[in-house]
C-alpha cells in the first residue's frame, strides 16, 4: 500500500508530498507518556520512539486533548540531530505534531524521547480526562526509498485531583526491579508489569 506524507523533509522545502510503502510489521513503537506534574499550567505530555532495528527520520501524530487545554511550547528532546525541526498546531483532526530532519538524518539511538509538549490543564475541573493519539507513524529512509511504519492508536487517562495531574509515565523497569509494586487498573497486584496495558507501578500510572 502506498501514502502520501506531508514532512519536513528537505532543506529549503516548506512542506513536501512523498509516495511512501506503508507497513504495520515492524519492530518499531511510537507513544506518548503524561509525567505526573503538581505544576498543572506546565504538564509535560512526550513522544517516545523505540526503534530496535530501524533507522527513523521522521515521526507524526494527531493528539486530542480535554477540551479548556491549551499547549504552552513544544520543545526537541534528546533524540533529535541538529537538522530536526518540530512542526505543530491545531487542525480539524487534532493537535498535529510532526518532527523530521530537514537532511533526512535518523534520530539519534534506538530508544528514548523525541518531542515534548508542554500543557496547561490548570483550567480543568477535577475529574479523569482521555488524551489520544491516532495517524500515528514513523518515517525510515534509506536510498530514496521511503517506509511508513504504522502505530496502533493510543487513548489514555489521565486524572486530575487535589491540585495534581496523574498521567501515564515512562518507567525504566529493569533499573527498577526488586522495588516494584505492581497493580493492574482493578487494583490487582502482579508478579510483572503488563506489556501493552496500564499498569500501576509504584503508585504511578504506567505503559510499557
Amino acid at each position: 500500500m502506498k501514502k502520501f506524507l506531508s514532512l519536513l523533509l528537505f532543506a529549503g522545502v516548506a512542506t513536501m508530498p512523498m509516495l511512501a510503502n506503508t507497513t504495520d510489521d515492524h519492530d518499531n513503537r511510537l507513544y506518548f507518556t503524561i509525567d505526573s506534574s503538581t505544576d498543572l499550567s506546565r504538564v509535560p505530555i512526550s513522544f517516545q520512539l523505540e526503534n530496535p532495528t530501524i533507522s527513523i527520520t521522521a515521526v507524526e501524530m494527531y493528539l486530542t486533548l480535554p477540551a479548556g487545554v491549551e499547549i504552552v511550547s513544544s520543545q526537541l528532546a534528546e533524540r533529535v540531530e541538529s537538522t530536526h525541526k518540530i512542526t505543530d498546531g491545531d487542525t480539524s483532526h487534532g493537535y498535529f505534531v510532526s518532527v523530521a530532519s530537514e537532511a533526512v538524518d535518523a534520530f539519534v539511538g534506538t530508544d528514548g524521547t523525541v518531542c515534548t509538549l508542554i500543557c496547561d490543564f490548570s483550567k480543568l475541573q477535577d475529574g479523569d480526562y482521555s488524551i489520544s493519539a491516532s495517524g500515528m507513524f514513523a518515517v525510515g529512509v534509506d536510498n530514496e526509498s521511503v517506509t511508513c511504519y504504522t502505530a496502533t492508536d493510543q487513548d489514555e487517562t489521565m486524572t486530575k485531583r487535589d491540585g495534581t495531574m496523574t498521567g501515564v509515565d515512562a518507567i525504566n523497569v529493569d533499573e527498577s526491579e526488586g522495588r516494584l509494586e505492581i497493580y493492574d487498573l482493578q487494583g490487582v497486584r502482579l508478579k510483572e508489569p503488563q506489556k501493552g496495558q496500564i499498569n500501576i507501578i509504584n503508585g504511578k500510572k504506567v505503559v510499557l
